[in-house]
């Protein structure tokens, strides 16, 4: 059953709420129920939805008990927003534009998001998965419902992601072909939910995009894909057109090869953030508009990807320390030392060295062995917080709660895992993946976040994820007849980056960006500490530093305040 838009915005009003009232989105997994049906049950318990495949927010009134219920999509792929208009009624609407027209004004900024945008990390904007970039304006958080009635709000997970203890007694082999048969169904009930002359792909080198795409080649035949390449990047480790074009030529599909190089910088951002309303977490997000926007000027509706992997399946660098903690925590000492030698013989880097000290020195700054506790990791936490005034570093660390570290799960590894997808890579990734691919007219599929291959890979253990060094051991061997070797058994994470840290190094950008720093909103507010600007930009010029992660955020913070 597929589900269309019914209406995107609207006021909700106590006592006079149509019975069905928002709802974007599809119900992948094929049911019998009716939409009126599906959104009764989904609106008596939304934990329906942890055995169904689905996109669909919505929100449902209850004339019954005069009640209104918000329900997110497990996954963050479509937003649901809410604030108080002034006349003391719900606003609701599926993006921040139609909100503000609702409410007839822009809410003011919310300084909290702010400071963890600027002053830590993005990964923590949502540490307080509620909040977003402006106050008063409510998410209603991925896996989460909530509730509206006279005693006010209140939001609650329906999404369950507990451990299955069954899944660790598979083989490796086991596990893989069950993971890859739940993602092919996946793929298949998406592609029977949407027309397929609406589809393309996003694509990279890499395991995850490789593999929707491949499997969805299987089902329907040849696909048409889209790729961005940055000429700044061409011939550079971080360069991915060799593995893309080594995928497109053995499968024979149609490729869109984009290639940006050193944008207008500061016009584009500004452009993109007059259709978000809200910043975007990292440059990359830019790009992925403009290929938003190329795919959907060609008539596509619908853009697959694989976002969701690195989360369950373990693909980051740091995940590699979570795996081994586990080894080390189990006793297997011979196995750590073996994966540790095949880690440094693989991934070590001229800056981020990889040795037995280096991850020695990782457990003992973020680990709790005894307790099984995952700390906050202080250095990438207090990383720039030098170049911000100390007041109000202090004043609001006073203010907001520490990170969220829930450990579920029998594993460091898994636990890393839940605590990224629930409040740190997964939510603001895929907030500037929403907000990019609607300012470009597209919509974003993700089959690969999904509650039931989110689950499996989490009760998994690491030695499933790892094997001499190499990423994603369980989805390689599964995919041996569906992959060329070149894409499978390709042990390097290039990573999806815009190389902001090479545009920022051309003087005239350079030039803008401090003029924009030390005369824009940030230094007025107090916020930027005196002379940041000049360091920071100055250091990132001459190539002393690479600031590129702090200076994003500065500038499109700082586009965006002038832009309100």
């Amino acid at each position: 059953m597929s589900l269309a838009i019914h209406n995107r915005a609207g006021i909700y009003r106590p006592g006079q709420g149509p019975e069905i009232f928002l709802a974007h989105g599809r119900v992948f997994t094929p049911t019998d129920d009716s939409c009126h049906d599906l959104f009764r049950r989904l609106a008596s318990d939304p934990q329906i939805l942890n055995d169904l495949e689905s996109d669909l927010s919505l929100a449902f009134y209850r004339p019954e008990d005069d009640s209104l219920i918000l329900i997110r999509d497990a996954c963050g792929a479509t937003p649901l927003f809410l604030a108080k208009t002034p006349e003391g009624d719900w606003g609701l609407a599926f993006t921040l534009a139609d909100l503000f027209n609702l409410l007839g004004r822009v809410p003011d900024i919310n300084e909290e998001t702010f400071y963890d945008f600027l002053a830590t990390h993005y990964r923590y904007i949502f540490r307080e998965p509620q909040r977003t970039f402006h106050r008063g304006v409510i998410q209603i958080p991925a896996g989460h419902y909530a509730v509206i009635n006279r005693h006010g709000l209140s939001v609650k997970p329906w999404l369950k992601l507990t451990f299955d203890p069954e899944a660790s007694k598979m083989d490796i082999s086991e596990a893989g072909q069950k993971y890859l048969t739940l993602l092919k169904e996946n793929v298949r009930w998406r592609l029977q939910a949407l027309s397929p002359e609406n589809l393309a792909f996003s694509i990279s080198s890499g395991m995850d995009s490789s593999t929707v795409a491949s499997l969805a080649a299987s089902i329907i035949g040849p696909v048409e894909t889209w790729f961005m390449a940055y000429k700044d990047q061409a011939h550079s480790p971080y360069d991915e057109t060799k593995g893309v074009k080594a995928l497109i030529q053995d499968k024979g599909w149609t490729l869109n090869r984009l290639s940006l190089s050193s944008p207008d910088l500061l016009k584009e951002t500004s452009s993109l953030l007059a259709k978000t309303r809200a910043p975007i977490i990292t440059v990359t997000w830019l790009a992925h508009y403009v290929l938003a926007k190329a795919a959907a000027q060609t008539g596509y509706k619908f853009l697959f990807s694989g976002l969701g992997g690195d989360e369950s399946l373990a693909g980051e660098f740091e995940h590699f320390f979570l795996f081994f903690a586990d080894l080390k925590s189990r006793g297997q000492t011979d196995l750590l030392n073996e994966e540790t030698r095949a880690w440094i013989k693989l991934h070590d880097h001229r800056v981020f060295k990889k040795s037995p000290q280096v991850r020695d020195d990782w457990f003992d700054r973020n680990l709790d062995f005894k307790s099984g506790e995952i700390k906050v990791d202080q250095i990438r936490y207090q990383a720039y917080r030098r170049f911000f005034e100390p007041g109000w570093v202090e004043a609001l660390e006073k203010r907001i709660p520490p990170p969220p570290m829930p450990r579920p799960y029998p594993y460091f590894l898994s636990n890393r895992l839940y605590q990224e997808m629930n409040y740190e890579t997964s939510p603001p990734t895929l907030w500037s993946e929403t907000l990019s691919s609607q300012a470009g007219g597209i919509k974003g599929i993700f089959p690969m976040a999904s509650p039931r291959l989110f689950r499996l890979a989490l009760s998994l253990p690491g030695t499933f994820k790892y094997r001499n060094g190499v990423t994603k051991m369980f989805l390689r061997l599964a995919t041996r007849d569906l992959l060329p070797d070149s894409t499978r058994l390709n042990p390097v994470k290039t990573g999806f980056n815009a190389p902001l840290d090479l545009w920022l190094q051309d003087y005239r950008l350079a030039k803008e960006v401090l003029d924009l720093l030390t005369d824009g909103p940030l230094c007025r507010l107090g916020w930027l500490k005196k002379g940041a600007p000049e360091e920071l930009v100055t250091a990132h010029l001459k190539g002393e530093a690479n600031y590129m992660m702090l200076l994003w955020p500065l500038i499109v913070t700082s586009l965006f305040l002038e832009g309100k």
